[in-house]
């Protein structure tokens, strides 16, 4: 599985491991003359806020995630942490570009434009040495450069084990160059399919989630085959959350640990109705965690961040800002205690796009999340929406019968799923499921004139030809 071309993906747990091995030289030390750290950036796939350290996230808690739980109680927890789109390539794309969709081109499942410069390319100019394992999620392969690749596919035996991730990590500390390194780790756990055997952890058993322990989002309905699929995905978080331990085992052993600053996230939402591939809360609320040395301890921020962030963020903390790059992402290391606050205020918006998952026809939709209000504006002209993970998903399979057997209220629910209204508009704080649509509400007007104009107005997401 391992190859050494050039190519891209995002893991998100971004792990910055402080000076050691590979780290010799003018490159190891900043303008400031601090140790410069090596980089590790892991990313979960399809995971969403299902942790058991976000008990309001999906799922609420329910899943088992001891490892990564310990580190958030280590660290620091963003709660407002957002991918700039609801599916992998556009979400991933931006993690590598520091740029929203609009700017890097991939908007779906393209390549981004070839004169967009990548984090291979970056960090390469700051002098460090660049690596990815596991999945590739980003287009044209060329155009993603790396000096180490351990690519896996997704019928791999070893794409989904500990021991084979643990292996690679070895195998790419041993290349040293003496250069500070930057390395990205991408996990496929968490994707449909889902795991039916409980998810050993390379062979040895563990004991898979009871479905009747799982708690099911009020989006979905509290049925079976709904809790089983749910358990399913849950048994896969927990496979990812002990190689994420697995890995940073592994650094403890070589030394590294206690040097190491670390973040954690996901790339878009759980693979369920009313969260993949849409703009809802489910579909775009990330997690975030970071720790390590200089991390405050036991600390939540509710800033807004993006993943559009997190490029600026990793260059930053290794002394390397991109000067005069014209990104879309700022960096927050300063929100967890490393770095000085810049002088501008942090945003009080963010903006996400989607347009389209495998499945014709395309329905593009755009949002903005403001205080705690949410909007969502979708051109879909009458035509249904559709998504890969309708074909897919037992739970989407049990509604649609349910629905079939006279449940009215689950009919409306999956009507204005399939048959997207044109604005949306949620108060989070007292409907995080985003069951009310409030558009309708003169109430609620100013709110919604104020989201129109963020919409319209931002340079960050492109508008549909009609509007």
């Amino acid at each position: 599985m391992r190859s050494h071309p050039a190519i891209g993906s995002v893991l998100l747990v971004l792990i910055f491991v402080g000076v050691g091995v590979g780290c010799k030289g003018e490159q190891a030390v900043t303008s400031n003359g601090a140790k410069r750290p090596n980089l590790l950036l892991l990313v979960s796939d399809d995971q969403g806020t299902a942790l058991g350290c976000y008990p309001a996230g999906w799922g609420e808690g329910s899943v088992q995630t001891p490892r990564l739980d310990a580190l958030a109680a280590e660290g620091t927890r963003f709660t407002r942490a957002y991918a700039p789109s609801a599916v992998c390539t556009p979400s991933r794309s931006s993690i590598y570009t520091g740029l929203m969709p609009a700017h890097h081109g991939a908007t779906g499942f393209q390549a981004i434009q070839p004169d967009v410069k990548v984090w291979g390319t970056y960090f390469a100019e700051a002098g460090y040495r660049t690596g990815v394992i596991g999945k590739l999620g980003a287009k044209p392969v060329k155009g993603f450069p790396f000096d180490f690749i351990s690519r896996s596919d997704k019928n791999d035996e070893g794409a989904r084990s500990l021991q084979w991730h643990v292996q690679e990590l070895d195998a790419f500390l041993a290349a040293d160059d003496g250069r500070p390194w930057v390395l990205v780790v991408n996990f496929r756990d968490s994707h449909w399919p889902f795991p039916t055997d409980g998810a050993p952890l390379d062979g040895e058993a563990v004991e898979p989630h009871d479905p009747a322990s799982v708690r099911v989002p009020a989006t979905l309905i509290d049925a079976p085959a709904v809790r089983a699929e749910i358990a399913r995905f849950y048994d896969g978080l927990r496979r990812m959350d002990a190689t994420v331990g697995g890995l940073v085992d592994r650094l403890e052993s070589r030394g590294l640990r206690d040097s190491t600053i670390g973040l954690f996230t996901s790339d878009n939402g759980p693979p369920f109705p009313f969260a993949k591939t849409t703009l809802y809360e489910a579909g775009i609320h990330m997690p975030l965690i970071a720790w390590g040395p200089g991390v405050t301890a036991g600390s939540t921020r509710d800033e807004f961040i993006s993943l559009v962030d997190l490029l600026p963020t990793c260059l930053t903390m290794g002394g390397a800002a991109p000067a005069g790059a014209a990104l879309d992402g700022r960096s927050f290391a300063h929100l967890f205690g490393l770095g000085a606050a810049p002088a501008e205020a942090w945003r009080t918006a963010l903006y996400a796009t989607h347009d389209g998952h495998r499945v014709e026809p395309d329905i593009p939709s755009r949002s903005v999340r403001f205080g705690d209000w949410k909007y969502i504006r979708t051109w879909s002209d009458g035509l249904r929406f559709e998504n890969f993970v309708m074909r897919t998903s037992d739970a989407w399979r049990a509604m649609t019968a349910a629905a079939d057997a006279g449940d009215t209220e689950l009919v409306e629910r999956m009507t204005r799923f399939v048959l997207r209204p044109t604005e949306e508009l949620f108060d989070l704080s007292v409907d995080p499921l985003e069951m009310n649509n409030l558009i309708a509400d003169e109430a609620h007007s100013a709110a919604l004139r104020r989201a129109r104009e963020l919409v319209k107005a931002t340079p960050l997401l492109v508008q549909p030809a009609d509007d």
